[in-house]
């Protein structure tokens, strides 16, 4: 006996009678305030610890009181921030959360994103980039880099695809890359 499997046209991407799928979710993005702290604080609670290990290279409990200060500050020139919000999506609870930082004298802005789990892979992230690239442009910002774990070079080819390399390393560490903004 042979079993003809059709596709259902229910789940055909523009099949005639079908619903449309859902549109991936528009991301609002906004410099990160003092008024954050607590919405910080919800977007780590909100985030797997695999998820939060990724991005601070360890295990942490809680988002890294150093890390918060600096990024609630408000000085751009030092670290700047921003969140990626759902568009429509009622609260004030961010899906995200990426910042450049950039020490006094340093001449590459040390790029980091966090996603929360559930938003990951839906474009949070590249909004959040490209919103801080703007702002570090304006700013004469030269360089961006980023350093990820091994098997983790999603964002180092996200960054490759926007701007030229200047230079990239594969250490124990893991990959890195430096990226020319100018």
């Amino acid at each position: 006996m042979t079993t003809v499997i059709a596709p259902v046209a229910s789940r055909l991407p523009h099949a005639a009678g079908s619903a449309p799928r859902p549109a991936a979710p528009r991301w609002r993005t906004a410099v990160v305030t003092p008024a954050d702290a607590g919405a910080l604080r919800d977007l780590f609670a909100a985030c797997s610890q695999d998820t939060v290990r990724l991005r601070f290279f360890g295990r942490v409990r809680a988002l890294p009181a150093e890390y918060l200060d600096d990024v609630l500050a408000g000085r751009a020139d030092v670290h700047d921030a921003v969140v990626a919000y759902e568009d429509g999506a009622s609260g004030a609870h961010p899906a995200g959360l990426a910042s450049l930082a950039l020490p006094p004298g340093a001449q590459v802005a040390e790029l980091g994103v966090l996603v929360a789990d559930a938003w990951q892979r839906q474009g949070a992230g590249r909004a959040m980039v490209d919103l801080l690239l703007a702002r570090a442009r304006a700013r004469g910002v030269p360089r961006v880099g980023a350093a990820v774990l091994p098997g983790r070079s999603g964002l180092l080819a996200a960054l490759g695809r926007r701007l030229p390399a200047e230079h990239l390393a594969l250490s124990a560490d893991g990959p890195s890359g430096v990226y020319k903004l100018d």
